[in-house]
Formats: structure tokens, sequence, C-alpha cells
């Protein structure tokens, strides 16, 4: 499903990667904003746009801007605000000519798009735990998920059927974009891990090492390398076996990187001391670098270049919608340049996007 404008994005993200720690319940209230909005913060022909989704989505940014020691000013909240005013008037646009175009969404279309969602978490339990701290109910997120299918119902009808592209289109990009298909060369590596520590002295010191060397010389007499790693690493990898999977050389500790870039594979290092302890590495594949051919990446390319000028042209269409339509926009402001009163504040937003 495309999402074109910025707000249906905020639900892109939240729900694209469920398994994310980003989103995960700050178990407590969102802070208070700064400004003030009415019930009604505008209305598009006959339809009003209520506050209630401004408001848990910019509670939200604040929220995140504080995790990162900011804190937005009045003037931020505001401008902030008209931005997703505008995105939620650009929506409604699309809701409504979608309706009026004769689109129809079922209940039974609403459940099975709601029940592809709720597919990507381990449980609805954490579904409905991540929509608690999105600020939302199962009901509430159901009528965001209808207006996206709306959406998305009406830039398939109207929008998508006009956007051509050309192998030449596709092949000036890469031509053009040639360093976004260039990839490093990528090592695959097991690690072995024995604590040490410095308490334990010289002595303790040479024990771990006997016990390592002991290690590889029964690798080196044809006990694998995982199955040794499995039964005496010390680290969290230990049950796969060490397997480090596919790694570039900046991804990785110079220490493990400086070394298992110079191997070949198959080939075990010598023993290694870090601040976790002793080590060794066995590198267990290679992925050359090196330029991605254009046949490799010419589907990629043609979906990146149909969904930007689909974007584009969404954006072109609200307009023309926006022509078409009366709006109207207001919000209430805490303070005026006059003092630190209340006062309303009647916006005429531009209505760009």
């Amino acid at each position: 499903m495309k999402r074109f404008i910025p707000l249906v994005f905020v639900f892109s993200v939240f729900f694209s990667n469920p398994t994310s720690l980003a989103w995960a319940h700050s178990g407590h209230k969102h802070d208070a904003l700064k400004i003030k909005l009415p019930e009604v913060v505008a209305k598009v022909n006959d339809h009003n746009i209520k506050r209630d989704l401004i408001t848990r989505e910019l509670k939200k940014a604040v929220e995140q801007y504080k995790k990162r020691g900011m804190s937005l000013t009045i003037d931020q909240e505001k401008s902030a605000a008209k931005t997703l005013i505008e995105d939620e008037i650009g929506r409604t646009l699309l809701v409504l000519k979608a309706k009026d175009s004769g689109v129809k969404i079922s209940e039974k279309m609403l459940l099975a798009r709601l029940k592809e969602v709720k597919s990507k978490f381990k449980s609805d339990a954490i579904f409905e735990h991540r929509l608690t701290d999105r600020g939302m109910n199962v009901d509430q997120y159901k009528q965001e998920l209808e207006i996206d299918m709306f959406m998305d119902q009406i830039i398939k009808k109207e929008i998508e059927p006009k956007i051509k592209i050309a192998e030449k289109d596709s092949r000036d990009y890469y031509n053009k974009n040639k360093s976004k298909f260039e990839s490093p060369e990528k090592i695959r590596a097991s690690v072995m891990l024995l604590n040490f520590s410095p308490s334990e002295g010289k002595a303790g010191e040479q024990a771990v090492l006997k016990k390592f060397e002991s290690i590889l010389d029964q690798i080196k007499n044809g006990t694998g390398f995982d199955d040794m790693a499995k039964k005496h690493s010390q680290d969290s990898l230990a049950s796969k076996g060490g397997d480090l999977g596919f790694f570039t050389r900046k991804q990785m500790l110079p220490a493990f990187s400086d070394r298992a870039f110079k191997m070949k594979v198959g080939e075990i290092s010598e023993i290694f001391r870090t601040g976790h302890g002793f080590h060794v590495l066995k590198v267990t594949d290679k992925k050359p670098g090196g330029l991605s051919p254009f046949k490799a990446e010419k589907a990629k390319i043609k979906k990146f270049l149909i969904d930007k000028k689909v974007s584009q042209a969404t954006r072109d269409y609200i307009e023309t919608l926006k022509k078409q339509a009366k709006i109207k926009t207001s919000f209430w402001a805490r303070r005026s340049a006059a003092g630190n009163r209340s006062i309303p504040v009647k916006l005429i937003i531009p209505m760009s996007l």
C-alpha cells in the first residue's frame, strides 16, 4: 500500500517494523502541549477535521524530541501542527474524492487488512500494546486504516495508470547514480570468546590461554568450530556456534575486522585479546564488493521511479482538489505577541504539501 501524505507515513513507519524497540511503550503519559487546538481544526467542504489525530501525533513528536534532549518552542509546535493539519486536509480530499468516485471499503475488506497488519506482530496483545503507546485503540486504528484504504484506491484509480517508466529512464538513473549500487566486501565469520578478569592475575590469564590452546588443538584434529563454540564460548552467540553473520569492515570492531578481512575462507585466527576477553575467529564465507549490474537492479529502480512519480502526481492531484474545495482552518495558540493570555488565532494555512 503506497502512502504519500506525511501523516499517513507516521502510521506506515509504526506498523512497518512491529519488532522495533523504537516504539516500545514508555509507561508514562505524553507531556502537555504548549499550544491549544480547538475541537475542529479545519473544515473541508462539509467535513470537519477534529483535533484528536493532530494532537496525538503532535504529542508523539514532542516526546521523540524530548528523548533526544530537545524541546519544541510554542512557534515550533504551531508550525508542526499546521503541517499536520495540511496533511490531514490532503488525506480528507483524497477520501472524499474516492467516495464520490464510487469507491467502497466493506467491513470484510477492512477486517482482512487489519488481520494482515496484526500478522506482523507476535500476538494481538503486543499489537494492542503498541496501539496504546500511540494513544490509540483498535477502533481508532480501524478508522485510520479505512482512510488509508480509500486513499490507496483513488490513487490506483486516478493516478497510477497514468505513470509510465521506460527502460531508458531506469538505465539513465542507474548510470547517474552508480555509487548507490556499489556494495562493500562482506565477510561471514564465527567467533569464540573465553572471559578473563584482570583480577585473576597472570595465573588466571595463562589458564584461559591454555584452555583456548586445547580447544584449538581439538579443532585442528577435526572437531567442528561451531560445536566447540556452542560448548565453550562465553558470549551470546554461543548457541549459534558463534556465527556473526555477514558484515562489512565498518560494521565490526577493528580488532575483529582487521583480522577477518585478511583471512581466507576456512582460516582460523590466532588467539587475540580485547576488553571482553580472549577470542578466536574463523572466516566461513566471503562476498566480494563491487558494482551491482543494471540487470540485477532494474526492477528496484523502476519501482523507485514509479513511486517517486506517483508521489509527485498525488501532490499535484491534491492541489487540483484544493482549488475545487472550500477549506477553512483555525487553531488556538496559548500566548499572543501582546501578552500571555490565551486567545483564539484564526489562520488561513497555505495549502501546499
